[in-house]
């Protein structure tokens, strides 16, 4: 089998629990009025947008030998993604975070220190994998305590050399490393788009120009910064673009949004699009992800963003 896109990164099974007061700590308890479970990740996340999109995707995580697993993996099937790349280790745990809701649908997330995620290496992607995929994707990097920094550098270096193309999305660096820990990661990357409180963290600056300038002297093909509610900033370093939110109204939920517009930006980069039409899908995915509780069950199809962006003027157009 030959995959488009190679998805690497977090895989959990979340519980969420909606509306929460936001002074909850203050009190005794409180009373979720909604309660979803599934499926969900950075990896897990962008593979099911991905493969709604048409893309041909497989997942590698590691998780459990559990049931939380098994229901991981039959989402993602029944979404049309691969599982092959699914790694359960009988010594661990699936982890199971806990997201907590706001009235704004702001999130709150509860993790368990132990799990499969911590554990995600490089060696639980076999190098069969990795030459069945044109493009590889890391969701979740600063969240991956055992492939973050060097390892992902040597990773990013073989996928380079097996003719593959290379993306990365980001977490929050709890830890203040930030450029330090991608410093040698970056050089054999192809696509970087952060959201601006990490882009401004990476450059030292809040400043858009600033930070453009600052990723500029990487050899990146596209870069970007997420802007939240104020949509995308996308760049080839010769044109720049910004595309607005596409969302209309309060979210019911953010979970999800940023690897949704990640997602849909790889599928059109992988389809041919050009920069501005690769925003434009990502912003019309990260859309429908927000429709609904949860961070991947309301994800549109290829036809669905389509006809959701021809409503509002975009047509999608091929690079030159």
């Amino acid at each position: 089998m030959i995959y488009d896109i190679l998805c690497a990164g977090l895989a959990t099974y979340d519980t969420m629990l909606s509306p929460i007061p936001s002074d909850l700590m203050s009190s005794d308890g409180a009373v979720a009025e909604n309660v979803v479970t599934g499926s969900g990740g950075d990896a897990v996340n962008s593979a099911i947008s991905m493969a709604k999109l048409g893309v041909k995707v497989c997942v590698s995580a590691c998780v459990g030998d559990d049931s939380f697993a098994d229901i991981i993996q039959a989402d993602l099937e029944h979404a049309g993604a691969s599982a092959a790349g699914l790694v359960r280790e009988k010594t661990l745990a699936t982890n199971a975070p806990v997201v907590l809701l706001d009235a704004s649908g702001d999130r709150h997330i509860i993790r368990t220190a132990k799990g499969g995620n911590r554990f995600f290496s490089a060696g639980h992607i076999s190098r069969e994998l990795l030459r069945s995929a044109r493009h590889l994707h890391i969701a979740s990097i600063n969240m991956l305590p055992k492939l973050d920094g060097e390892p992902l550098a040597e990773l990013f270096a073989q996928a380079h050399e097996l003719g593959m193309t290379t993306s990365m999305d980001a977490s929050f660096d709890k830890e203040g490393l930030w450029m330090e820990r991608i410093r040698n990661v970056i050089p054999n990357c192809d696509i970087f788009i952060p959201s601006m409180q990490e882009a401004a963290h990476y450059a030292g600056s809040d400043d858009l120009d600033r930070i453009t300038e600052h990723f500029a002297q990487y050899n990146l093909k596209y870069f970007g910064v997420k802007l939240g509610a104020k949509g995308v900033f996308v760049t080839d370093f010769k044109t720049k673009y910004h595309m607005p939110s596409l969302y209309e109204g309060v979210p019911v939920d953010t979970t999800g949004a940023g690897d949704a517009f990640f997602a849909g930006f790889l599928a059109g980069y992988i389809k041919g699009l050009d920069l501005a039409s690769c925003a434009q899908l990502g912003s019309a995915q990260a859309a429908s992800v927000m429709r609904s509780v949860g961070a991947n069950r309301s994800a549109g199809t290829w036809e669905d963003a389509l006809a959701f962006l021809a409503q509002r003027g975009y047509q999608l157009t091929a690079k030159e």
